[in-house]
């Protein structure tokens, strides 16, 4: 009985001393907080920094997740170009904050604008249907320079997993909507 409760009380101490991934809220100041980590690390010039702050938008077990909402033979194609298109985002988020302000502070301000229809099954002309509906809310970003005031925006695409938003795709639909996706 000494041995059940001493491995009991290793087992609790060991997940009470894992970290756990910090949640943001499901909103429009949860998904600017989520953005605090990236855009530190871009004033830093912390290319590690970077990823890793970026990475707190990719879907953990993106596979499983696609899996949960797709045809067999349409997450797999999913899931093989998601790696491609959350780093695309990364460089193209990058790029233009180059092109604005290169190493200022950064703010966002992000401005919900609702779900997007692509998230539901039989929508849209083009890409892929999910069999079931996928709650996608699209946000209008506008990133601010700190020094010189230069800013930019753009629309991007999220599902709230995990506590945390999931990048899923720039413009008006997620990427799995736009046409040619994974042929």
């Amino acid at each position: 009985m000494f041995c059940v409760l001493l491995v009991l009380l290793t087992v609790s101490l060991q997940c009470a001393a894992a970290p756990r991934a910090e949640t943001y809220k499901q909103n429009e100041q949860g998904l600017e907080k989520e953005f605090e980590a990236f855009l530190k690390a871009y004033q830093r010039a912390d290319d590690k920094g970077m990823d890793e702050g970026f990475g707190l938008f990719r879907l953990p077990k993106a596979k499983e997740w696609f899996g949960n909402y797709f045809s067999a033979e349409d997450a797999e194609k999913l899931s093989s170009v998601y790696d491609r298109e959350i780093s695309d985002a990364e460089s193209s988020l990058i790029e233009d904050m180059n092109r604005a302000d290169p190493g200022s502070r950064y703010h966002v301000r992000c401005e919900s604008r609702g779900e997007s229809a692509a998230g539901k099954p039989n929508s849209g002309e083009y890409g892929m249907r999910p069999l079931k509906p996928i709650v996608v809310e699209q946000f209008r970003l506008e990133f601010r320079s700190g020094s010189h005031d230069q800013k930019f925006t753009f629309i991007a695409n999220f599902v709230y997993v995990d506590g945390a938003y999931r990048f899923v795709g720039g413009g008006g639909v997620p990427f799995w909507a736009k046409p040619g996706v994974g042929r």
